[in-house]
């Protein structure tokens, strides 16, 4: 009986592994995508800005910064989350109460779980709503308003595998 256990936690232990190591990757591909997006506002500043010195019409530019802003605030949450250095992604309680530990784990991932999919189903009904009625910006390039309400629930969305990466970690550490 014991050996068939501990086949089947080697087997729960493997497939964890795997959840984390594709959660890890996914997490460091959306670091670089946030970077790039920084770059592109960077860069899209700076030419709105030649653009305005020159008389040039640079309405076009601010939708650029404007949605790569969101994109990056987004996207770099979710990151920061992965990663444990954002500000909100913490409840420190298991911290204040060790006998407890376990129960407030489960606490703050229900919480914070709750809360990223309440955003998240809000994020996609704007989402969904920006695409059925065809909003666009209002300068020369008629962007489509879409793009950036796509920024919430997609950033809430790698933020809560994010949180579950870690909620798994943590009960993989306490196993052992």
């Amino acid at each position: 009986m014991s050996e068939h256990s501990d086949q089947a936690s080697r087997l729960g232990s493997s497939r964890v592994d795997a959840v984390l190591r594709l959660s890890g990757g996914l997490g460091q591909a959306v670091g670089h995508v946030a970077a790039t997006l920084m770059i592109v506002m960077t860069l899209s500043i700076l030419l709105g800005i030649v653009m305005r010195a020159t008389h040039i019409d640079n309405s076009w530019t601010y939708d650029v910064d404007l949605f790569s802003l969101i994109w990056v605030a987004f996207l770099g949450a979710s990151f920061t989350a992965l990663r444990q250095e954002h500000v909100t992604s913490g409840i420190a309680l298991e911290n204040a109460y060790p006998r407890c530990a376990g129960l407030m784990l489960v606490l703050r991932f229900v919480i914070v779980a709750a809360f990223l999919v309440t955003f998240t189903i809000s994020g996609l009904s704007q989402f969904l709503d920006s695409l059925q009625t065809h909003e666009t910006t209002l300068d020369v390039m008629s962007w489509p308003v879409w793009i950036p309400h796509l920024a919430l629930p997609v950033g809430t969305l790698l933020w809560l595998i994010f949180e579950i990466h870690h909620f798994l970690r943590r009960v993989a550490a306490k196993r052992t």
